[in-house]
């Protein structure tokens, strides 16, 4: 995986929400190594022209009205392993807890899971992280 990394990471260019939001979870593992800092870096700022004020990041930068609740979701869980716009966190948890998408992904269990787990990263976050946060 490591070999793989260090020869995609400089060209690597992640444009859906999902992907942006795991790149930081999974560099938080690995604070020391310089892709994980580019691509914590990147994402963020992707993410950050992503941010719909009602509340939701859209699924790709040229499709703001699209959104679903789980890959929000797993944003939140990246963007609380980078500790970075957190108060967007709460507002997207807010926000997914009202909407109704009419789809299957409204009962898909993917969907309720990753809620859980936005709300309550336990130990998908490295502990020091966490705990961090918490004071």
């Amino acid at each position: 995986m490591k070999e793989i990394i260090d020869k995609t990471a400089r060209e690597l260019v992640i444009t859906q929400d999902l992907g942006l939001g795991m790149m930081p979870w999974m560099a938080h593992f690995f604070p020391e190594e310089g892709w994980a800092e580019l691509h914590r870096r990147r994402s963020l700022a992707v993410l950050d022209r992503m941010w719909i004020e009602d509340g939701y990041f859209c699924r790709e930068s040229h499709l703001p009205e699209m959104r679903f609740a789980f890959t929000n979701y797993g944003v939140s869980i990246g963007l609380q392993a980078a500790d970075a716009m957190l108060e967007r966190v709460e507002r997207l948890n807010a926000y997914f807890e009202q909407y109704r998408s009419g789809d299957e992904y409204d009962r898909a269990a993917i969907t309720h899971v990753m809620a859980c787990n936005s709300h309550f990263p336990g130990r998908l976050i490295r502990a020091g992280q966490a705990a961090a946060r918490a004071l």
